[in-house]
């Protein structure tokens, strides 16, 4: 089958995140089994308008801040000149609304839905700007089949008024060799992801700021973004130190998660919290925000413990409970491991191929 995929960026931008690597790790796996998979995106720093990677053929059209008001002509330059069987509509944020300018069949991914959140990451008149599009979804897209990455971004949909099917495919792990073999640094605390405002990760400095004179923490935080600034001057504020990895391999991350002690995911709401997974896996409890897109990636009181987004202080204590506790470590790490082996990227790939020839058959 021939597959359009619309998307905001491609997995070697510098913008990429877990939306990029869902795709990646999905249709990769399609490639190799014969589909051809057209990917159209924003151009990135440095990156050419044309390519090939692992099988992806890319055009690159736009920045990302108008990457959107490009899609309707290149998207029309494309099916002019290229057979399409099935369009996959790959929405993170700003929908591209594809039903109004062809007729061909799709299917709309959506990673994470921001509605109010929105206000807390940016400007008044550009969050308005995202909460409208959002809102614009249900009378844009009224035949269209859903793809969610999580239960709660499935159930905004049915509450943003989506009638139609909306299938879950949860994201999965990579295939860990050798993996527990790095030592431990008993208080190593982790944060991994971008460094966003919606992100909260100010909650998690405070925190660790709350009990650093009970117990030695050691606080990293690995990734990049708009809010790092910010979140250095904070580390600054409170005379805490921090150690700032900024954006690692694929290889170095792994490394951290198995060094760690446990990783903590504070946001107000995620699509679905990879970072977690791919933590437990690596056998080391985490510690996230009751939040839509996480509370579904552990159990809590088995592999680790959710906390009401927001309360700092129980935030802190739970922290200093998961440090303390050996015996209560282990448990957590060997159910950890356990929990991780039910998500996989062959299964999720072989459910999307599913869900894509029931599109293209109905």
């Amino acid at each position: 089958m021939n597959i359009l995929i619309i998307n905001w960026q491609d997995w070697k931008n510098p913008y990429a995140g877990g939306a990029e690597i869902y795709l990646y790790e999905i249709f990769s796996r399609l490639i190799k089994k014969g589909h051809k998979v057209l990917l159209l995106c924003s151009r990135g720093p440095g990156q050419k308008r044309y390519e090939t990677l692992d099988g992806f053929e890319i055009i690159r059209v736009g920045k990302r801040v108008n990457f959107n008001f490009y899609v309707p002509f290149a998207l029309s330059a494309i099916l002019k000149n290229r057979k399409i069987d099935l369009i996959i509509d790959d929405q993170n944020k700003i929908p591209f609304y594809t039903p109004i300018f062809t007729k061909k069949k799709n299917l709309i991914m959506i990673m994470h839905l921001f509605r109010e959140t929105i206000y807390r990451e940016t400007n008044f008149l550009f969050a308005s700007y995202v909460y409208i599009t959002e809102s614009l979804i249900p009378l844009l897209y009224p035949h269209s089949h859903f793809i969610a990455i999580s239960q709660s971004t499935a159930d905004d949909l049915k509450k943003m008024g989506i009638k139609q099917k909306i299938s879950v495919v949860y994201s999965g792990i990579p295939e860990l060799k050798n993996i527990y073999n790095i030592k431990r640094e008993k208080n190593l605390v982790l944060y991994v992801g971008r460094i966003k405002r919606y992100k909260s990760i100010d909650h998690l400095l405070k925190a660790v700021n709350m009990i650093k004179n009970d117990i030695p923490v050691k606080l990293a935080i690995v990734g990049d973004g708009d809010a790092l600034e910010e979140l250095k001057n904070l580390a600054r504020d409170l005379n805490l130190e921090v150690d700032f990895r900024g954006f690692v391999s694929e290889e170095e991350k792994y490394k951290m998660y198995q060094k760690a002690r446990l990783i903590v995911q504070p946001s107000i709401k995620e699509g679905w919290g990879l970072t977690a997974i791919e933590a437990q896996a690596c056998g080391t409890p985490v510690i996230c925000a009751n939040s839509p897109g996480l509370r579904e990636t552990l159990i809590d009181g088995k592999t680790g413990y959710l906390y009401d987004y927001g309360n700092i202080t129980e935030l802190a204590k739970k922290i200093k409970d998961m440090l303390s506790d050996d015996t209560k470590w282990l448990e957590f790490s060997n159910s950890a491991i356990k929990w991780a082996r039910n998500f996989s990227w062959d299964y999720s790939a072989e459910k999307m191929e599913k869900i894509i020839m029931e599109v293209y058959n109905a």
